[in-house]
């Protein structure tokens, strides 16, 4: 199946930080956002950006291809459990099983973060994230909604986004990223020196 996306928000609002999540998102500057310099959006941001995307069935597992970034994800659906030696990384460890028509896929070991483009912080190591895939009777729409439980909030944030089916999306390459500008504009800022030499 193909699809695309529309856009949303995280809820709920106002965001429940706790005290250390609110001094942390306080803390940050737009700068520290690593989309702005080609990184990986990751999990949960991957799953907010409108951009296109593709899920394979592949036996053991749904390969998840996302235009933005070009980024494969595997879902198993075999019921292994992550080794004892896995790694974080940005988008984490994923299983998934179904109940009834819904896919509903759990992810942990995933690397700190960003939760969105506006720098609302994601500790990585305790975060969890469930997401809820649900199709249409028709099969031409998928409701999907993702419940993420952080360390720095006080109660999960949802996000949710509708995807409409469209066989005919080309799911091909993205262009590569280019910082260039992200580092142009800490020049011209003056804030070039600070960034490489750390807060």
């Amino acid at each position: 199946y193909k699809f695309r996306v529309t856009v949303d928000d995280l809820e709920t609002k106002p965001t429940p930080f706790t005290a250390e999540g609110r001094a942390l998102f306080a803390a940050t500057d737009h700068y520290q956002d690593p989309a702005l310099r080609c990184l990986a959006l990751g999990l949960p941001r991957l799953f907010g950006a409108p951009y296109d995307m593709e899920i394979v069935d592949a036996g053991s597992h749904y390969v998840m291809i996302h235009v933005e970034h070009n980024n494969p994800r595997r879902v198993w659906m075999d019921g292994r459990k992550p080794a004892a030696d896995t790694q974080p990384s940005s988008l984490g460890f994923s299983v998934g099983r179904w109940e009834g028509d819904v896919l509903v896929i759990e992810t942990t070991h995933l690397l700190p973060g960003w939760l969105d483009g506006s720098g609302l912080p994601m500790k990585g190591q305790g975060t969890r994230i469930v997401e809820r895939y649900e199709l249409a009777p028709d099969r031409l729409s998928m409701d999907r909604i993702m419940t993420i439980h952080d360390p720095y909030y006080t109660q999960p944030l949802v996000r949710r986004r509708g995807s409409a089916r469209d066989d005919n999306v080309d799911i091909s390459e993205q262009a590569s990223c280019d910082p260039d500008s992200y580092y142009r504009d800490l020049v011209e800022a003056g804030r070039l020196e600070r960034h490489l030499n750390g807060p």
